[in-house]
């Protein structure tokens, strides 16, 4: 027996002492069912309860006699959370049922999520497939889940509460089910209501959403709905905006190409059999460092998917068009700043969405220097220790994922028409740069500062000694932290230290 089935047991039998009617309802329900074909990851604590009766007047009894600790979440409503007293990733949700359980279902949102089982029948079933005989399923949930449907549970159970026409496309790309066209007329029709819904909420979903193993398809499904336009006009904005030269794509399709790759990417099985990416550069820590939650409880890995759809954004409001030249008879386009501008813009769609501050800053600095591991080197040259220094200094501490970001938005590039050996020497570059920039002691050397001993010298009339080397220290701490970053800058340091100096020995 497991220690979600102990904790279940546990409240089971306090709540029949008390004659207290429960039921196990929705998600888990929907996940026995599921149990072998979905791919959602299930937490171990999802399960959600219903009783008939109040709770709120035995609550601290239930938590003296089954030894969980209880948090009331709404009082009014009689909703508590039962969290088992050793581990706090092992929960119930228990709530009052607003009239009877079939009343209670009806009010759901989806065929697939209005079920329910007795609890006694639930424990009972605990080693064994759930028998449809002891299932409460008056709209057709099992039938949904067989057909591969997400279907609505009863007319006017979406427009009530606009979020969920966001859960519908999140459901569909999490099982890999289709929406059933009178549900998607409903929320096409109705799409206009999801500009006052919570941001939390829809935070929340869009997260969920990013965290499934095809989100390009999710992200798709909103554009057909009409719901893209309404969460992320800044994505949208792309849709046909021509890119010249090595792109495929257009903005937008570019951006969930990427947005594909990178889920790819981050699916360690699905990484080791692509036949492209088997060639990036990954190691074993990597897979438990994309699993590092970051912010508002999002892995690295979500968030590098994320930006892997957002990362250029900033184009279409930063092209210019230079005239006709020699070497560019029909002129040349250019999209200067567009990750400066492009991190703008993620920020302002993650502030509308209520998102931290640490999720925000992480997206920004990935999004604005996206394009800085393929600028360390001239062609397929090996990056200078330098470049590889300042890298890691500038976009610390997110550059092991914006290399990877770099992964995907050359993968996605050139679309159908990528070249393998290429891209197999792009990868071959971005090892080195690893290898180097995440070697342990990798502070720089004087040959990777700013300015070495003969220019300092030289620059200020010093004698080659101790100063020399106390100087070069103080430039590397400098650089290090991000103070120093051009060569006027380093002359400047150091101007002001020689003066310094000077003054404690009285010069003049």
């Amino acid at each position: 027996m497991n220690a979600s089935q102990d904790l279940l047991e546990l409240a089971g039998a306090f709540l029949s002492r008390h004659e207290i009617d429960t039921y196990v309802v929705g998600g888990a329900v929907r996940d026995r069912f599921l149990s072998s074909s979905s791919r959602r990851e299930t937490c171990v604590g999802d399960i959600d309860l219903l009783v008939t009766s109040p709770i709120m007047d035995v609550v601290d009894q239930l938590a003296k006699e089954s030894g969980a600790k209880t948090i009331v979440l709404d009082e009014e409503r009689g909703f508590i959370r039962l969290l088992d007293p050793e581990n706090d990733l092992i929960w119930l949700d228990i709530a009052e049922s607003n009239g009877d359980v079939e009343g209670d279902l009806a009010r759901r949102d989806f065929t697939i999520n209005a079920m329910a089982v007795h609890i006694s029948d639930w424990v009972s079933s605990s080693q064994e497939s759930l028998s449809i005989d002891v299932v409460i399923d008056n709209h057709g949930g099992v039938r949904d889940i067989h057909q591969r449907v997400i279907r609505e549970t009863v007319s006017g159970n979406l427009s009530v509460d606009p979020v969920r026409m966001f859960r519908a496309v999140r459901f569909a790309t999490q099982f890999e089910f289709e929406i059933d066209p009178a549900t998607a007329s409903v929320i096409s029709n109705n799409r206009k209501r999801l500009e006052n819904s919570s941001p939390e909420r829809g935070r929340d979903e869009f997260c969920n959403l990013m965290m499934t193993h095809r989100p390009e398809w999710g992200i798709r499904q909103l554009d057909h709905l009409g719901l893209l336009g309404i969460l992320l006009p800044e994505l949208t904005k792309g849709r046909d905006f021509v890119q010249p030269g090595m792109h495929y794509y257009d903005v937008m399709e570019h951006g969930l190409h990427s947005l594909e790759v990178g889920a790819r990417l981050m699916d360690s099985n699905r990484r080791s059999h692509d036949p492209i990416l088997r060639h990036v550069p990954w190691c074993g820590e990597f897979d438990n460092y994309f699993r590092g939650i970051v912010g508002n409880g999002q892995s690295r890995g979500t968030i590098l998917k994320m930006v892997a759809m957002l990362h250029d954004i900033g184009k279409p409001g930063t092209m210019t068009q230079e005239p006709p030249s020699t070497k560019a008879p029909n002129g040349r386009t250019r999209f200067l700043g567009h990750g400066e501008y492009g991190a703008k813009m993620a920020t302002d769609f993650l502030t509308r969405l209520r998102c931290s501050r640490q999720l925000i800053s992480h997206v920004s600095v990935m999004i604005e220097e996206h394009l800085r591991p393929f600028q360390m080197s001239s062609g397929w040259d090996t990056p200078t220790d330098r470049a590889i220094f300042r890298y890691f200094r500038d976009v610390s501490p997110v550059a092991l994922d914006t290399v990877m970001l770099s992964v995907c938005d050359y993968a996605a590039t050139s679309g159908p028409l990528l070249n393998v050996v290429d891209f197999k020497r792009y990868s071959a570059m971005l090892s080195d740069i690893l290898a180097r920039g995440l070697e342990p002691e990798s502070e720089p050397t004087a040959e990777d500062l700013l300015l070495n001993g003969h220019q300092v010298q030289e620059r200020f009339g010093l004698h080659p000694g101790p100063e020399i080397g106390r100087l070069l220290g103080a430039l590397r701490t400098g650089e290090s932290l991000g103070a120093v970053r051009t060569k006027s800058e380093a002359y400047e340091l150091l101007a002001r230290l020689i003066g310094r100096a000077a003054s404690r020995r009285g010069r003049p």
